[in-house]
């Protein structure tokens, strides 16, 4: 199933995939996953587990999209947020943690007032 997958994936890559919405034929791979032995309900999920890569399953086409990331911050309050935060930044070397605080120094006044933003909005600010 593994190598199926690699397939699909390089078949999305080569149609513009991430950046671009990809459809391929929806009976032609349920019937290639089929004469390989596996269901290809199960490589969807796999897609989606592995690869955060989201399917909608038409008639005649099955779309890919890559799935929205989700925040490591959901569902927390602020509280709950700053200690996560603290800890991540704890876990970065100091070569990573120097990179951002000059990718930040280097931002124009307009986008560190977005960072900022949304950082106020997001609750961890």
């Amino acid at each position: 199933m593994n190598q199926f997958i690699e397939n699909i994936l390089e078949t999305l890559k080569k149609n513009g995939f991430p950046d671009k919405r990809v459809s391929l034929p929806t009976e032609k791979m349920y019937e290639a996953a089929d004469n390989k032995g596996f269901s290809f309900n199960q490589v969807l999920e796999k897609l989606k587990a592995d690869h955060n890569i989201e399917s909608q399953i038409g008639p005649e086409k099955i779309v890919f999209s890559q799935a929205t990331p989700v925040s490591p911050f959901a569902g927390m309050d602020q509280e709950q947020m700053m200690k996560q935060a603290q800890e991540m930044m704890s876990k970065m070397d100091p070569e990573e943690l120097k990179k951002i605080q000059e990718m930040f120094t280097n931002m124009s006044p307009e986008q560190k007032e977005e960072v900022l933003k949304k950082g106020k909005d997001l609750g961890i600010i």
